[in-house]
């Protein structure tokens, strides 16, 4: 109950209560003010935190675009082929896939351009829905350098740089071919024909001018083809009980001895033929892939243990044809073949107990019937040699959709194409032929749709095999000269 005082009159009365609720409607129309203030700036607030965080996804985003195409760079500069992309990863590389990718909200697009033969500029474009009424944009761009093509030298004058002469003194026989060479580490691991000498053996090559011998041995049957994982070599062998051969060459030295050399044998209960050569090998992560001549040609070795690997863990007697040669990339196999109608085999490794040929090839240019002898794949591309014939001896096949290969350069050699050793980042493809004149070949196929000689060089006859290695910028050639088995190219 208020009091009123009794000494001032009615009309104060209503003028002072007139004025509490005026000052009550100001306050509450100041606090309402001050709230709705408050409440603006927090969704403001609240907006452009959003926002923000929206364009730093989006920032993220662009960046990894542009390191995702100095891989795709690192692992061939020709994989920058001109136009608009999306990016995706296949067998734990990236690659340019479609028009764009899409991450949640944001859109993707890779851009490239050439500037020159070794630059291209590239952009990397993230857009975005930021609100019902605002789009956002976010674009970054960068020049990639074929950097690797500058640091090697001058292939279009290649000249040979030394030479190895296997004697009875330093190898048990001077006349028995090399066959078989690979390449890691700065040595050379070299195969020869099963003879009453030795048969495997491992230089020192980090001077490429000066050879050096550092261990050898015997084996049973000739090495058909040589591949080095880790501290062991795996060879490909004619030899009935043992067509896998591996060798511990952690010591070079000591290869020589007994336990340093284990071997599985392919019976027909584990291959399906028990007396077909093993031709070539290849490695796909921690696995081994070989084909042979019958029963099932394409054999698939776990490598969990390496040096004993034991029987094929996945194989199919599906190939056609002799197989000559293997190479692999991702989730696929590629084959050489003198099946007339399936010069170059696919086969699908995704599931590496049931591999399974997928595509065939077939190379009817000029010639149905020359045989597929030789290929190596990177690029997106298979780079495949055949038999000297009316057609030409060296193809390139886009295979960047392995169930669609198509052709998309040739080129005539006049000679059998009797191995490959491509260097991804400069495109260069190098070659060991049976072109008497000029047995190892050059091939710029840098631009896999119009490929040329870059250079050639006459040896002694005879390279049957060649590894390049990018670091030395040397290529080296298993060769069948009884006073050069092993030949060292060098660039200008």
């Amino acid at each position: 109950m208020r009091l009123i005082p009794k000494n001032l009159p009615p009309t104060s009365y209503k003028l002072q209560a007139a004025f509490s609720m005026i000052e009550v409607i100001l306050a509450s129309s100041i606090f309402a003010m001050i709230v709705v203030s408050f409440v603006g700036v927090f969704l403001y607030g609240q907006e452009s935190t959003t926002l923000a965080g929206k364009r730093s996804s989006a920032v993220f985003l662009a960046e990894e675009g542009l390191e995702a195409l100095k891989n795709i760079r690192d692992a061939g500069f020709a994989n920058l082929t001109d136009g608009t992309f999306g990016l995706a990863i296949s067998g734990g590389q990236w690659i340019l896939s479609g028009v764009s990718d899409v991450n949640g909200i944001f859109t993707r697009q890779i851009m490239i351009s050439t500037i020159d033969a070794k630059r291209k500029l590239v952009t990397s474009r993230v857009d975005w829905q930021q609100n019902l009424q605002r789009t956002g944009t976010i674009s970054l761009a960068s020049r990639l350098t074929n950097w690797i093509a500058t640091a090697m030298g001058n292939w279009a004058l290649p000249s040979l740089e030394a030479i190895f002469n296997f004697t009875a003194g330093n190898s048990g026989n001077a006349t028995a071919n090399s066959n078989a060479i690979a390449f890691a580490n700065n040595l050379v691991y070299l195969g020869r024909a099963n003879s009453g000498g030795r048969e495997f053996f491992i230089f020192d090559v980090s001077n490429p001018a000066v050879p050096v011998l550092l261990g050898q041995r015997d084996l049973n049957g000739t090495p058909n083809d040589i591949v080095i994982s880790g501290n062991y070599a795996y060879v490909a062998s004619t030899d009935n009980s043992e067509e896998l051969q591996i060798i511990d060459i952690s010591d070079p030295a000591t290869i020589d001895q007994a336990g340093k050399l284990t071997s599985v044998n392919l019976t027909a209960a584990n291959s399906g033929n028990a007396t077909v050569n093993a031709i070539a090998l290849a490695i796909s992560g921690n696995y081994l892939l070989m084909i042979r001549a019958g029963g099932d040609e394409f054999l698939i070795f776990d490598l969990t243990n390496p040096s004993t690997p034991g029987n094929p863990v996945g194989r199919t007697p599906s190939l056609t044809g002799t197989v000559s040669d293997l190479a692999t990339a991702g989730d696929y196999a590629y084959v050489a073949s003198t099946d007339n109608a399936a010069e170059l085999q696919i086969v699908d490794i995704t599931t590496k107990t049931a591999p399974a040929r997928i595509q065939v090839f077939n190379l009817n240019s000029g010639n149905a019937n020359a045989d597929g002898l030789s290929l190596d794949v990177g690029n997106n591309h298979v780079f495949l040699g055949r038999a000297a014939s009316a057609a030409p001896e060296f193809y390139t096949i886009n295979v960047a959709n392995p169930l669609t290969p198509a052709l998309a350069d040739t080129l005539e050699l006049g000679a059998n194409a009797l191995a490959i050793s491509l260097e991804p980042n400069s495109g260069y493809v190098f070659l060991a032929t049976a072109d008497t004149a000029n047995d190892f070949k050059v091939i710029d196929v840098s631009n896999p749709a119009a490929i040329s000689l870059l250079g050639q060089l006459n040896l002694a006859n005879g390279p049957v095999d060649v590894i390049y290695d990018l670091t030395l910028d040397r290529a080296f050639l298993a060769s069948t000269a009884d006073t050069e088995e092993l030949q060292i190219v060098r660039p200008q």
